[in-house]
């Protein structure tokens, strides 16, 4: 007979044997299994709480209980050894047969190694892929996650790339109204002593969304001569939307980024200004 191994070793052969006996009622196999995995200790397997313990924990009362105990014992899985009411709890252990059974039963399992298929043994799958001798893993592509990545750009605000402003100018950036990029250069507009975008721009409307039309779509670091650069054009492009004209022919037109009201507003005032030499207004 060969030595039995620690009841920690060998629990889930223990249990194994139990579940699979159909002799064994589904209420004795509920508290065997709680005493094994809540209770039992490492070496031994033994454990000792009370029956109200074991039944508060699975739903059952204590004579329900101790009936599930006698049919385990019964069966020969473990050894009950009752208290008295003198205050010696109960025990419970695996016997020494179970313990035997179970220790066979984890030797033999060790033994099991799966065979190459040269030796007509099991079919394993192989370690590792077709690509791993290459440099670089390539992924497959995933389409699942493509079509989440479009889905997503499809409900994000246009942004267009930097220096691509869609305007009269190729160094102005429509940057949205909202977002964080515009409350980046409202920020540093206040460290230059300058009031915000809204107080110093129109807003101007561009694929769907209003915003403003900027030297980037973020401020160049402070004191760099990027940064200087920005806000001359910055400054130049708020000069021309707050005198309404054109300085240079580089200049952007800021008419054509008003917002459709603004226009409107403007043509119709010209369309009633007063008209030379006589009182009649002009249609």
């Amino acid at each position: 007979m060969s030595e039995v191994l620690p009841f920690c070793k060998i629990k889930l052969q223990y249990l194994l044997e139990m579940v699979t006996d159909h002799d064994l009622d589904d209420n004795a196999l509920r508290v065997a299994l709680y005493l094994a995995l809540a209770h039992a200790d490492h070496e031994t397997g033994e454990s000792r709480p009370s029956f109200e313990t074991i039944g508060a924990a699975i739903g059952k009362h204590a004579k329900s209980v101790k009936r599930a105990l006698n049919k385990v014992e019964a069966a020969g899985y473990m050894t009950v050894e009752r208290g008295t009411n003198k205050g010696k709890s109960s025990r419970y252990g695996p016997t020494e047969a179970a313990m035997q059974r179970a220790t066979e039963r984890r030797r033999e399992g060790d033994k099991v190694v799966p065979l190459s298929r040269a030796k007509g043994g099991q079919s394993c799958p192989q370690s590792g892929t077709d690509l791993s001798s290459k440099g670089g893993q390539d992924c497959p592509p995933n389409r699942e996650q493509e079509l989440r990545k479009e889905q997503g750009r499809g409900s994000a605000p246009d942004l267009p790339d930097e220096r691509q402003s869609g305007g009269t100018r190729p160094d102005l950036v429509f940057v949205p109204r909202g977002i964080c990029f515009v409350r980046d250069w409202d920020a540093r507009l206040a460290q230059e002593g300058m009031t915000t975008l809204e107080r110093s721009l129109p807003l101007s409307p561009h694929e769907r969304h209003l915003g403003f039309w900027l030297p980037a779509r973020t401020p160049a670091p402070v004191g760099s001569a990027e940064w200087q650069a920005q806000l001359r054009v910055l400054r130049d492009v708020i000069r021309q939307a707050q005198d309404g004209t054109c300085a240079a022919p580089s200049a952007p037109l800021i008419a054509s980024f008003a917002p459709r009201q603004m226009q409107r507003a403007s043509r119709l005032g010209q369309a009633f200004a007063p008209a030379a030499g006589g009182n009649r207004h002009a249609i």
